[in-house]
């Protein structure tokens, strides 16, 4: 198959698992009424998605052999010292692509060479659940070595995948864990103060994973917060030393914030609902304002087949009462937006921002829309810089991926692509190249 052919599918699996509700239906626009498509959708089922490939591709009766030769489709970056050299590596989730769902997973490891900065090895393919679609960096059982958290969109699972601590920079056999229906995205941190990292899924109903202190590394069954959500956060939003809870809600339109309750550890007030835009698919916490308070960055994915309707939502957190929000400030991005990374872009001490927008059927590349800042106004930031991507970008994430004290993006883009910084051109970046091949 050529390779235009290839970006054109990676495409339309992306708009096909969203056109009809694989990940999640993402229900009607705000303030739109739902129409009975919207309200009979349901995820998609193993057929559906191949039907509608063949359906788009107008190649009526398929045979995958012969019409659609099995390829790999990344979903989300991560970047994390995943064998203690003190250098940023790369972890992706991917799904193989050969015929109808469930389709085999795996999370790609890609580590930065000790000799070349800036240099990646071959990937290093694990094995995970079906059609994995977001991976997460944290230390599970306090070994100091990071581990990964993979959520399983098509399994209802997550796997945990703990580093060998007898060869750094490898990994055991995952452990799946089940969760609730259609995992997006996981999320890590200590969510009950008691010294050990637990875990947060976004999933049908916003899954809960602590883990057992008296024994690292393993968890008790998950409890639901009964939300369903697309991604999730964890922060502390109120500054009480306690972490919260964010969830992106594309099948709402909403986000919501679960403030720690201060009476019982680990348990969560009742929810607070803000706007952000069409459809919001992502969530990145952060210090925006350099107040000392975590603000909200939202990847909104828009209408889906309306161009123009994606965006980028900005929540700044209230220095009079933490932990309450100003109405969202919403900036232009590409198409599709489906995730958004915070870090000093152009070395300007502020805080900026990297959204990965999937694209459209006119534009199967897709972009990224970096955002910088406004120096004049803290929080506020211009007009968005876009560069094309190679297939429709999902995943971002910000490093210094080079050691250059210069940061870099990285792009879950066909495989993992980095935009390396220019040295002396502040917020200017190199043209994307693929690493881990």
């Amino acid at each position: 198959m050529q390779t235009g052919s290839v970006t054109s599918l990676l495409f339309l699996v992306r708009s096909a698992r969203e056109f009809l509700g694989m990940t999640q239906f993402a229900g009607p626009a705000p303030g739109r009424t739902a129409s009975p498509k919207d309200r009979f959708a349901r995820p998609l089922s193993s057929a559906r998605l191949f039907i509608t490939i063949c359906i788009v591709l107008s190649l009526g009766g398929c045979s995958n052999d012969d019409l659609i030769p099995p390829f790999t489709i990344t979903f989300s970056v991560a970047v994390g010292d995943l064998n203690g050299d003190g250098r940023p590596d790369i972890a992706s989730a991917n799904t193989f692509i050969a015929g109808p769902p469930p389709h085999p997973g795996h999370v790609s490891v890609i580590l930065q060479s000790q000799s070349s900065p800036g240099a990646f090895g071959s990937a290093m393919n694990l094995a995970v659940g079906s059609d994995p679609l977001m991976v997460s960096i944290g230390d599970l059982n306090g070994d100091n070595l990071m581990d990964l958290v993979a959520a399983n969109e098509s399994s209802a699972s997550i796997s945990i995948l703990f580093q060998n601590s007898s060869s750094h920079g490898t990994f055991l056999t995952a452990q799946n864990l089940g969760v609730g229906a259609h995992p997006n995205g996981v999320a890590i941190g200590d969510l009950n103060g008691d010294g050990h990292l637990d875990i947060a899924v976004a999933d049908s109903g916003l899954s809960i994973l602590f883990q057992n202190a008296s024994d690292p590394g393993t968890f008790f069954s998950p409890l639901s917060l009964g939300v369903n959500c697309s991604s999730v956060g964890i922060g502390d939003l109120n500054v009480d030393g306690r972490a919260d809870l964010v969830a992106a809600c594309a099948n709402a339109g909403n986000v919501k914030l679960f403030l720690q309750n201060p009476a019982e550890a680990g348990t969560f007030l009742p929810p607070q609902t803000v706007a952000a835009g069409f459809q919001p698919k992502n969530v990145a916490i952060a210090d925006l304002n350099a107040d000392g308070l975590l603000d909200l960055a939202i990847a909104n994915y828009g209408t889906g087949n309306s161009a123009g309707t994606a965006s980028v939502s900005v929540l700044l957190n209230s220095s009079a009462s933490p932990g309450s929000f100003s109405t969202a400030t919403n900036y232009a991005t590409g198409d599709n937006s489906w995730s958004v990374a915070v870090g000093d872009l152009n070395g300007d001490g502020k805080a900026d921002l990297a959204v990965a927008n999937a694209g459209t059927f006119s534009n199967i590349a897709g972009n990224v829309s970096v955002f910088f800042q406004n120096p004049g106004t803290p929080g506020a930031f211009l007009p968005a810089v876009n560069r094309p991507g190679a297939s429709g970008p999902t995943g971002v994430a910000i490093a210094d991926l080079n050691g250059d004290s210069l940061l870099d993006i990285a792009l879950a883009d066909e495989g993992v692509r980095i935009l390396f910084q220019i040295p002396g051109q502040p917020g200017n970046f190199q043209s994307a190249i693929l690493v881990g091949s």
